[in-house]
């Protein structure tokens, strides 16, 4: 009965979940990197004084130098999960016994990135025995019973025990109590302290450790119970026994199973009117929450205030108060308000006499999965009505599904293309196998693909598209599909490939400069370089030959800012000294917000031009000059003829008749000489105009 009651205790205190447990946590090589409250006051220390040091710390020297102690950590950092009862030093160098799981966390490798410890402390226990019976025969026929001297002597033991422990009674009597117990623990200070006490009359009840003959281990119930004589003082002690090595390995089972499910699954336990009673941290960490701030709380924190407010909500307490099992999908909400959805079982637990006397919830975290789920059931809604391509495929690439726009964009009917892979379907002789090449590389490792690519239609006609194909995996994260979506993007494709042609013929038959936001020179294509005699923009000269606020009046710069594009002519000098002579158009290229990203100037090399122009005017003006010295030479001639006619005139009057034949040659040679001075003004005139047309000419060079 002892038995039973026992194991009824165990499995509540099991169903409990690690309600109350030390835990510390580790990098997979042991380093410590933090511990809950409950554990350092176990051990006696503070965080600090642990913290980046080794589990060893809390390890006998002598176990810590040990193989098993190495391949104990091994197989930690393989992801092998340890469970047992563990001998432990405290900071006093106390002896701490605990019952303890090291549990790898596994990362999205699979591999152990920490170790996390739940322990309980049994020291306690280890040190206490069960509640005293006495010497009863009744007991000593259905239990283990042997006979210590105070010093641990053995001197008698029943057919049970020796049974129970592989002995002849020979074998065992006139030998001490060590020969039971750990090597280890039978040179421990506990162990002296334990007999010590014995010796004082002190009782002892508790499960303990004992080795048999053969070796192995035996977890017995038993009592230490010292005799007391006639005055009151202890004499020997008897120790009553039961094998519980059976149900030590059913609870450990049991343990391992709880730990289990408390590994890969968020658990909750209510009372039966829902109230909190405990959480894992799995729990805790996919609502939100930390143990104290719902403990004591009702579930109805995690539903929806319209949903705890429903008959169906109290319904459903209702059901499991009455004992009835539940299981669903439910919609809960976190602490910060985002929607959580889990797979979720509520277990009503049982108590000897049959009666629910508490719930525990199972709920694993589903949000992800009803998310994508959901995002499907509208991407198949939206798929049938939008003008783009759309096609599914399965794992293998063959396709399962295409829209109507897939159809109206290749010409192939859904009959036609469903069990096909897209690119023996649709790709084609000028289709790019790089691009083909990218493509399968980011499909074979389950990755989303974005870029262009020339397909070709039903009837062999090309065409260009925008295409994206994402992955899409289940709840266990193993591909189920690619979902696909083409946009025809022909017309823009070709408007940029002419735009680029464009570009590329005005890079190369004019001088193209561009300065960044900064106003810093940014880029200088070839034949600027080679106008302006530098290497690239890196050139020290290069900043200096085309600084900006230099080359750009503040008004030329307002008319930018304004979005404005002018002509400007520029007088530079090259790297080597000569004067560069450039004629252009300025204008400023915007971002998306309407600021200012890049001053770009187009020009053309004036240089020969203006060199040539210069050059003939210098030879017009001294021709010119030559010409108007000439005219001038005319007109100082013309006026001593016309002196020269003017005296023989007044000399012919004089003659008389006889000088009548010279006045006439008089008048001839002073309308010749009239007629000069006439002919030099218009070439002073002509001289003058052609002067100022060069003038002109020069500016517009």
């Amino acid at each position: 009965m002892f038995t039973i009651s026992l194991m009824s205790d165990k499995k509540a205190k099991l169903n409990a979940l690690n309600k109350s447990q030390a835990i510390i946590e580790f990098k997979p090589d042991g380093t410590i990197i933090t511990a809950n409250k409950k554990f350092l006051d176990v051990m006696g220390y503070r965080l600090s004084d642990i913290k980046g040091r080794h589990h060893r710390i809390f390890v006998d020297p002598r176990d810590a130098e040990s193989a098993a102690y190495r391949e104990f950590w091994s197989k930690l950092a393989q992801g092998t999960y340890q469970q047992a009862e563990y001998r432990r030093i405290a900071k006093n160098g106390r002896e701490v016994w605990i019952q303890a799981s090291y549990n790898p966390i596994l990362g999205l490798t699979g591999k152990p990135y920490k170790i996390v410890k739940f322990a309980t402390d049994i020291t306690a226990q280890k040190r206490h025995n069960a509640d005293i019976e006495g010497q009863i025969t009744a007991i000593g026929r259905s239990q283990a019973v042997i006979h210590f001297a105070l010093d641990g002597t053995i001197t008698d033991a029943n057919d049970k025990f020796l049974e129970l422990m592989g002995y002849r009674l020979e074998e065992i009597v006139g030998r001490h109590h060590r020969i039971f117990a750990t090597p280890g623990y039978a040179e421990s200070a506990e162990y002296r302290a334990f007999w010590q006490s014995l010796n004082r009359g002190e009782y002892h009840q508790d499960e303990f450790k004992r080795v048999r003959k053969d070796g192995r281990e035996v977890w017995i119930q038993a009592s230490y119970n010292p005799i007391f004589d006639v005055s009151g003082k202890p004499w020997k002690v008897v120790k009553f026994a039961t094998d519980v090595t059976e149900l030590k390995l059913r609870n450990a089972d049991y343990q391992g199973q709880i730990n289990a499910i408390g590994k890969s699954q968020a658990v909750i336990e209510f009372n039966l009117d829902g109230t909190i009673l405990n959480a894992n941290q799995r729990f805790l960490d996919m609502m939100g929450y930390r143990l104290d701030e719902i403990q004591g709380a009702h579930h109805r924190m995690f539903a929806d205030p319209r949903d705890a407010a429903s008959p169906e909500y109290s319904s459903f307490w209702a059901k499991l108060k009455r004992g009835e099992y539940q299981a669903a999908e439910y919609r809960r909400i976190a602490k910060d308000g985002r929607e959580v959805w889990i797979q979720a079982s509520y277990n009503p637990i049982m108590d000897l006499n049959g009666q629910p006397f508490k719930v525990v919830k199972f709920a694993t975290d589903i949000t992800e999965a009803v998310q994508r789920r959901e995002s499907f059931n509208i991407l198949s809604l939206v798929a049938n009505k939008t003008d783009n391509s759309v096609i599914i495929t399965g794992p293998e690439g063959n396709i399962q599904y295409v829209n109507p726009g897939f159809s109206r964009l290749t010409g192939y009917e859904a009959n036609e293309a469903i069990g096909k892979r897209p690119g023996d379907l649709l790709q084609g002789p000028n289709t790019d196998p790089a691009t083909v090449g990218r493509i399968r590389e980011k499909l074979a490792s389950h990755q989303p693909f974005y870029g262009e690519i020339l397909n070709y239609n039903k009837d062999k006609q090309p065409y260009w598209i925008s295409l994206s194909i994402n992955p899409i995996h289940d709840e266990k994260g193993r591909l189920e599909r690619y979902v696909s979506i083409q946009a025809n993007v022909t017309s823009t494709k070709l408007e940029a490939i002419d735009s680029t042609a464009r570009i590329d013929a005005i890079d190369l038959s004019n001088l193209v400069i561009e300065w960044d936001q900064d106003r810093r020179l940014a880029k200088l294509n070839r034949l600027a370089l080679d106008a302006l005699g530098i290497e690239s923009i890196n050139d020290s000269d290069a900043g200096e030959i085309l600084n900006y606020s230099r080359l750009f009046q503040p008004d030329e710069m307002e008319r930018l800012a304004a979005g404005l594009t002018f002509s400007k002519d520029f007088d530079l000098t090259c790297r080597s000294g000569e004067p560069l002579y450039l004629s252009g158009t300025v204008q400023a290229v915007r971002d998306v917000g309407g600021k200012i990203r890049r001053t770009v100037v187009i020009a053309i090399d004036a240089t020969a031009r203006r060199t040539a122009i210069k050059e003939t005017r210098s030879i017009m003006e001294t021709m010119l000059r030559q010409v108007s010295d000439t005219a001038s030479n005319i007109s100082a001639v013309s006026g001593q003829t016309n002196l020269l006619a003017l005296n023989a005139t007044i000399e012919s009057a004089r003659a008389g008749d006889a000088g009548k034949g010279f006045a006439v040659v008089a008048s001839e040679v002073k309308t010749l000489a009239q007629r000069s001075t006439s002919l030099s003004a218009e070439i002073r005139a002509v001289v003058e105009q052609t002067r100022t047309r060069i003038a002109e000419l020069s500016r517009l060079a």
